[in-house]
């Protein structure tokens, strides 16, 4: 039987999520994205909680924007298909991690006029939070086999 454990600590969270996803959704309200492997993005305000059952499916708790292209979205990304909550009020959903490829931020960090170097380095460790993402992904349907 599997048994499923609810972790809604920010810092618990990070022991089981990418830095990135946690500092940065968790108990905060924002404008993000879940890339997930249908090729849709999950638009998202806030992850609410964590759940990892026994045998390693971790499932987001969020709550969902509206649906739609976000404003000022760069053109690549403006022919994707973008899901939000289903109906005004319904704005609960759970996400398998299995199925998330990327997560994005939507709106520009205050940090813009960062340095050319600093903007490079943001952008390497964007990378491996994708990476971590994709492996976490990868681990979870693998011990679901």
């Amino acid at each position: 039987m599997t048994t499923w454990t609810r972790v809604a600590d920010p810092e618990a969270d990070a022991a089981l999520l990418p830095a990135w996803l946690v500092a940065r959704m968790t108990g905060r309200r924002g404008s993000f994205g879940l890339l997930v492997t249908s090729g849709d993005v999950v638009r998202v305000v806030t992850l609410t909680a964590a759940h990892l059952s026994s045998n390693g499916i971790i499932l987001l708790d969020v709550l969902l924007d509206h649906a739609g292209v976000p404003d000022g979205v760069d053109t690549a990304w403006r022919s994707k298909h973008y899901l939000g909550a289903p109906v005004p009020g319904a704005t609960r959903a759970t996400v398998n991690l299995a199925h998330v490829v990327a997560a994005v931020e939507f709106v520009a960090d205050s940090r813009a006029e960062q340095s050319h170097d600093a903007a490079e380095d943001a952008e390497t460790a964007i990378s491996t939070t994708v990476l971590e993402l994709r492996q976490a992904a990868e681990d979870a349907t693998e011990r679901q086999s």
